[in-house]
């Protein structure tokens, strides 16, 4: 064969673009875009990434032959700070999927950067309904409960134990605002009546005026978006006013999570209504996902943690059954299959919105734990068709392309 300088610089050409190619697809990148130091670092932030590394490691640490990679950031709950290193991720950094997400703000601005980057986007903390509303992008999977899942399960379950009225108590900010409006749009649906809402000041501390108010409104049922600190201190308030233990109002928490109601005690979140896509003691698959986290945090995961671990395993099938790590044909395939939550089946409508039962809890006194962790005595289970909203009509989405 005749070798010229022609021939050369064509099989030079070849060379790079190869190892180029090779380089970039060199492994799977997962981003956990999480809480480090924020207010929403217990039930996201280290927990989120152990959580992560979990689900890798369980899943064998390689696919395709590729390892799997976690890298993770401090989005210290800021909307901004999260876009920022999120578009650094998808258009420099080669991350093929980002998870967590503690900001509903910020997971809507990522799920469009996750659509001009054709990179997928798993928020599994942020709770706007939004995120698969009129803007659904079809590179994004909502893998949590959305706000308006949350108010109707409530709503449902509480109304069909006998709650008329309701006194809706939430913060100052985005999802406090959507929570009202989701919770007094199905309370009226079934014929109750909303008799105030009050919107408090984020890291307030002091709770007595709003819980007075609530008190005094004799509503059947008080329902608060309020989330870590504040939940705590404005639980510890009712408590300290009668609100808790009551036969004549129930109190419902929006967003409550395991760690919370250890480290407040059971002497004073008994009683607190809770709804939940995960708890550590439900079956065999949690359990021994929690005995894992346990191992690393000390801990037993919050439903925050263990809906990182179950979305990054669904990804990652996913990924090994299509033979590819191509966003389109991943997403694709979540879409049009069965996936696990922890040995419980669920479905992922065109939208991106994954569709799957919730269970309701109340917390239990502590006479009746059996250990420390041991916070949660299960109510009902509510079936994922009777929460979830369908597919918005503004959506109009097919497969990524």
């Amino acid at each position: 064969m005749r070798f010229t300088m022609k021939t050369f610089l064509v099989a030079l050409a070849t060379f790079f673009i190869a190892a180029t190619a090779s380089g970039a697809e060199k492994s799977i990148t997962i981003g956990v875009l999480t809480d480090l130091t924020s207010f929403a670092s217990r039930s996201a932030g280290q927990g989120s990434v152990d959580a992560v590394r979990i689900a890798v490691s369980d899943f064998g640490g390689m696919v395709l032959g590729k390892p799997i990679e976690v890298v993770f950031a401090d989005m210290q709950s800021k909307p901004d700070l999260a876009v920022e290193i999120a578009r650094r991720w998808y258009e420099r950094e080669n991350v093929d999927l980002i998870v967590d997400v503690p900001n509903s703000a910020g997971a809507l601005a990522i799920r469009g950067l996750a659509t001009a980057s054709k990179r997928v986007f798993m928020p599994t903390i942020a709770a706007s309904a939004a995120i698969t509303g009129k803007g659904c992008s079809p590179y994004t999977i909502h893998w949590v409960v959305n706000s308006t899942a949350i108010a109707r399960a409530f709503v449902n379950a509480l109304s069909g134990d006998g709650a008329k009225t309701w006194f809706l108590l939430m913060p100052d900010y985005a999802i406090g605002k959507a929570f009202a409006a989701d919770a007094q749009r199905n309370i009226e649906s079934v014929g109750g009546k909303v008799v105030d809402t009050v919107y408090f000041p984020v890291n307030g501390g002091d709770f007595s005026q709003f819980v007075l108010r609530a008190q005094a409104s004799g509503a059947d049922a008080i329902a608060t978006g309020a989330i870590g600190t504040d939940l705590s201190n404005l639980i510890r308030q009712a408590r300290e006013f009668g609100v808790l233990p009551s036969s004549k109002q129930r109190l419902a928490a929006f967003v409550i999570t395991v760690s919370e109601i250890r480290g407040t005690g059971l002497d004073t979140m008994q009683g607190v209504w809770a709804m939940q896509d995960f708890y550590w003691d439900q079956n065999a698959d949690t359990r021994v996902f929690a005995k894992k986290f346990f191992a690393i945090e000390h801990r037993m995961p919050d439903f925050t943690h263990a809906g990182n671990y179950s979305a990054v395993m669904a990804y990652l099938n996913a990924v090994k059954a299509t033979g590819t790590g191509d966003a389109a044909a991943v997403v694709a395939r979540l879409k049009h299959g069965t996936v696990s939550r922890f040995g419980v089946p669920s479905t992922i409508r065109a939208d991106g919105r994954a569709i799957f039962n919730v269970e309701l809890y109340r917390v239990k006194s502590a006479a009746e734990s059996k250990g420390p962790w041991d916070v949660l005595k299960p109510v009902k289970t509510i079936d994922a068709g009777k929460i979830f909203d369908p597919i918005s009509p503004q959506c109009g989405l097919g497969d990524a392309k």
